[in-house]
């Protein structure tokens, strides 16, 4: 049957027109647009994973001896990977000697997932323990989940949000050091300032919707609604495309008016592969470090760490420097928590 199913690919798909490879072509163009569009906007977070099905493509019409077509397939991948490899200046800050270490601030963000059982808590909480972060920012908290965190305070004296009631997209800030000018500035976006080493931090958690369009939205809101048992949150806000570049634009005025010394962490739902997430970069003068040597993919959980996308990030202003970066088990979130330690 499979010897069967090869020819019959082959005469109906590849030799047609070339179905595939124009679709592979249109793909990888679309991907490369900043587009308020969110069926775009999606291709462009998934350009590692077009890159991938290039290279499967290439290997199919290998084999099915479409040389010529292979020969096109391959000269795409590498113009489509090096547009997004050298597309990124501000995504390759790293620190290159211990020598240049001064001031150390472990950061975690943590997607913690609005219907994750409150009974991994104590695995989540043993992991904070063992890594130690100065600064935890949580998001998708269930008010079952947010009685649990309080439980941290011990460890971690000083909070931003937690005491608040919390929607979906609210995030909460968790510091071993004062905190100061805490300022919710709306559901999506939380502000507060740290002092450390006689040096003044501001931090800023977000987390960005996804970008769909309000009938993808629509659904998923309802998936939420009819699978979540817990309680205690609001309805969901309208979480959109359109609201995810608002949001951004208000980030942006934040940058703007904070002084250098700043960081934004949480879930972008962006990737490093789209042009709005090196924009973002660009137009806000912040850094991060992205490698695909040796990927952080922090989303989905279902998949393996290699074919999963980065969406949680850190971002940073240039006189930060980055020492290390990792993700670590998720204990029943769809989101791996992303540790980031920073030099400054």
């Amino acid at each position: 049957m499979i010897r069967r199913a090869f020819p019959f690919i082959d005469k109906t798909v590849f030799k047609s027109s070339n179905l595939i490879i124009f679709f592979f072509i249109i793909a990888c163009l679309l991907s490369r647009l900043n587009s308020d569009f969110f069926f775009i906007d999606i291709l462009g977070q998934l350009g590692f994973q077009i890159f991938i099905c290039g290279v499967i493509l290439f290997f199919i019409l290998l084999f099915l001896k479409r040389f010529w077509v292979s020969v096109i397939c391959v000269l795409i991948c590498v113009l489509f990977s090096a547009d997004i490899l050298f597309s990124c200046n501000h995504c390759k800050n790293s620190i290159k000697n211990e020598l240049q270490i001064r001031n150390k601030i472990r950061l975690m963000t943590f997607n913690i997932s609005y219907n994750n059982p409150v009974s991994n808590f104590e695995n989540i909480k043993e992991m904070i323990l063992f890594e130690n972060p100065d600064i935890i920012q949580f998001q998708e908290i269930s008010h079952e989940m947010q009685l649990q965190i309080k439980s941290l305070k011990s460890v971690f004296p000083y909070s931003a949000n937690l005491d608040n009631p919390l929607h979906l997209f609210d995030s909460v800030i968790l510091s071993k050091h004062p905190l100061k000018n805490i300022n919710v500035v709306n559901q999506f976006i939380l502000k507060t300032n740290i002092i450390l080493n006689e040096t003044e931090l501001t931090i800023i958690g977000t987390h960005l919707p996804a970008p769909l369009n309000l009938v993808l939205f629509n659904l998923y809101s309802d998936l939420l609604s009819k699978f979540t048992n817990v309680t205690g949150t609001h309805p969901i806000p309208i979480a959109t495309l359109d609201v995810a570049i608002k949001q951004m634009q208000n980030l942006k005025i934040l940058a703007d008016n904070t002084n250098q010394n700043l960081i934004i962490m949480g879930d972008l739902n962006m990737t490093a592969t789209s042009k709005r997430f090196t924009n973002f970069l660009e137009d806000t003068n912040l850094y991060t470090y992205i490698s695909y040597k040796h990927p952080t993919f922090t989303w989905p959980t279902l998949v393996s760490n290699f074919f999963g996308i980065q969406i949680d990030h850190v971002l940073f202003s240039k006189n930060f420097n980055i020492i290390g970066k990792k993700t670590t088990n998720h204990f029943g979130s769809d989101h791996r928590p992303l540790i980031v330690d920073l030099s400054y």
